[in-house]
């Protein structure tokens, strides 16, 4: 016969005279000290700096208050039409690469893995190497002595050179092959882990191979879709480099605009009204991809 010493507590039930444990409940709520370095440096590198250019856009340089510059930036039509024009920039780059990279990822996906693991490293190759170098070389494959050029005129296609240096062209397949791998890559992990048995349960049920893509593959990959065009849009927006090196006046960019209010006008004010718009665009752009991508999944969160 069982004593009652020998029953064992119902579990969340509290024995007579016993005061509840609350050492859980503390150890969730207790901040980890181990992150208060990480916090530390989070503010004093990034949040400081943000601090202190929006402080910037609404004082001179004496210090004094003053939205100047703000007024200055709405009342003028230029700087408008050229935030539309980086837009644009980042949109058309953004179609480019996606178009290319889900075309490429989707080859390597039906490759095996000796053949996929080959072809990607060309893909990532790029990607390591420094962003001014690749700018440099379509200089030399785009110059007007360029490697281009010298094809299209020994051919007998061309008869002058032509300048490809300065225009929309060159700036966006420039763009476009250096954010490439950012769309390849995003794309290709999610297509990495879709299973094929899907695909093939589509096709038993009647579905021909194009309507099995349509209706089973392609909505499985939206998240690496939107995950890479996001990235590659907001990469696009703020590149400096290479619209710096191969566009012209017909290619200023906000980036640019930015470096020649420093560089030049040394108007750090308006700079950092400039800067400001770029990084409440931005941040919108940040607000609406929350709506489509669990980032805590892509960056590899909880889930």
């Amino acid at each position: 016969m069982s004593t009652q010493s020998d029953i064992e507590p119902l579990a969340g039930v509290t024995p007579a005279g016993a005061r509840p444990s609350r050492r859980k409940g503390r150890d969730n709520r207790r901040f980890p000290l181990f992150l208060l370095p990480v916090l530390a440096f989070y503010l004093l590198f990034f949040g400081y700096p943000l601090l202190r250019i929006f402080w910037q856009s609404v004082t001179d340089m004496g210090g004094t208050f003053t939205l100047d510059a703000w007024v200055m930036l709405l009342e003028e039509p230029a700087y408008w039409k050229v935030l539309g024009y980086t837009g644009l920039l980042g949109v058309i780059t953004l179609t480019i690469t996606l178009i290319a990279g889900y075309t490429v990822a989707y080859w390597l996906v039906k490759l095996n893995k000796t053949w996929a693991v080959i072809l990607m490293a060309f893909v990532l190759i790029p990607f390591w190497s420094s962003g001014l170098v690749r700018t440099y070389a379509w200089l030399v494959i785009l110059g007007r002595q360029g490697v281009l050029n010298t094809f299209l005129t020994d051919f007998g296609l061309i008869d002058t050179p032509i300048a490809f240096i300065g225009t929309n062209t060159a700036v966006v397949f420039a763009l476009a092959y250096y954010l490439l791998p950012y769309m390849i890559l995003s794309i290709y992990s999610v297509m990495n882990g879709i299973d094929r048995n899907l695909l093939l349960a589509a096709r038993n049920l009647g579905a021909s191979p194009f309507r099995a893509f349509r209706h089973v593959f392609f909505p499985l990959t939206r998240p690496g879709i939107l995950a890479g065009s996001y990235m590659v849009f907001m990469l696009g927006i703020g590149m400096y480099i290479t619209p710096a090196m191969l566009g012209g006046p017909g290619q200023t960019t906000l980036p640019l605009v930015i470096a020649i209010q420093i560089n030049e006008a040394m108007d750090w004010t308006f700079a950092a009204v400039l800067s400001v718009v770029l990084l409440l665009v931005t941040g919108l752009m940040q607000l609406g991809a929350n709506r489509f991508l669990d980032f805590e999944r892509l960056w590899g969160g909880a889930r």
